[in-house]
């Protein structure tokens, strides 16, 4: 009777192990993987583009391509495997500095994909201390100087890299702060920023001419500011592709009665 009992719980493992193995193999068959565009972060570390995506349970393995951003972009794999990332050290500054990336998902023998691209940047000038104050909820407390940069890239695909610096400004009852902004190296009046004050339109940054935020109320007031840039100024003519970076300085140069 044990020997017996023992052959029925063997048999009876070996089922439900098969039923299991068929279940998930029907589970894949629904799941196909889903074609997703990587995330590109540039100007972290100097020459450095990091690449990174989620995990899909319907692929097998995930394939990276890159290309140098030309009208006719050529794209070869950089990675092929089971990694979440990749750390992209083979590039360089200067002339030639954009990429584009692109993920393929792979199940089975077939290939799912590849992505839109992704548009990365090469860079000995990494990204200013002050990030990541990129959205409102992370701007950045404008007390004292600050020295940032901003830039802006697109590739011939229409891909961008662009940069948005956000700021709020505490302005006592019934006074106005006066803010200045300038950049560094600039030729004309007007700089390659807009300043988005929250609650207007964006207007064109004038270069180290103050800017007023105006507190009518009876109370201490927070003003928050978005500076980003004005595509146009960032890449030379013809505008097809190109792109730079900026230096600029920010300070409240005087709180003001009205």
């Amino acid at each position: 009777m044990k020997i017996r009992s023992l052959v029925i719980i063997v048999i009876s493992l070996i089922m439900l192990s098969c039923s299991e193995g068929l279940l998930g193999d029907m589970l894949r068959v629904i799941t196909d993987p889903v074609v997703e565009v990587p995330s590109v972060t540039s100007f972290v570390k100097e020459e450095t583009i990091e690449i990174s995506w989620d995990d899909d349970p319907g692929a097998d393995e995930y394939i990276l391509f890159r290309a140098v951003d030309t009208a006719v972009p050529v794209y070869e794999i950089i990675y092929q495997g089971t990694n979440l990332s990749v750390i992209d050290t083979d590039v360089i500054n200067g002339a030639g500095n954009r990429y584009l990336f692109t993920l393929g998902k792979v199940r089975g023998t077939r290939l799912f994909g590849p992505s839109d691209p992704v548009l990365g940047v090469g860079s000995m000038v990494i990204q200013d201390e002050l990030e990541n104050n990129d959205t409102k909820v992370k701007s950045t407390k404008l007390i004292w100087d600050l020295d940032a940069n901003l830039y802006y890239y697109l590739s011939y695909s229409g891909a961008e890299v662009e940069d948005y610096d956000w700021y709020n400004v505490t302005v006592p009852p019934r006074r106005q702060a006066n803010i200045v902004i300038t950049q560094e190296n600039l030729v004309g009046l007007n700089t390659w920023m807009y300043l988005s004050l929250e609650g207007h339109l964006p207007e064109i940054i004038a270069n180290s001419t103050g800017i007023p935020l105006k507190n009518y109320s009876y109370e201490e007031k927070n003003f928050y500011f978005m500076i980003s840039p004005i595509p146009a100024e960032f890449y030379a003519d013809p505008p097809t592709a190109g792109g730079s970076l900026i230096n600029y300085h920010i300070f409240v140069e005087s709180i003001t009665g009205l």
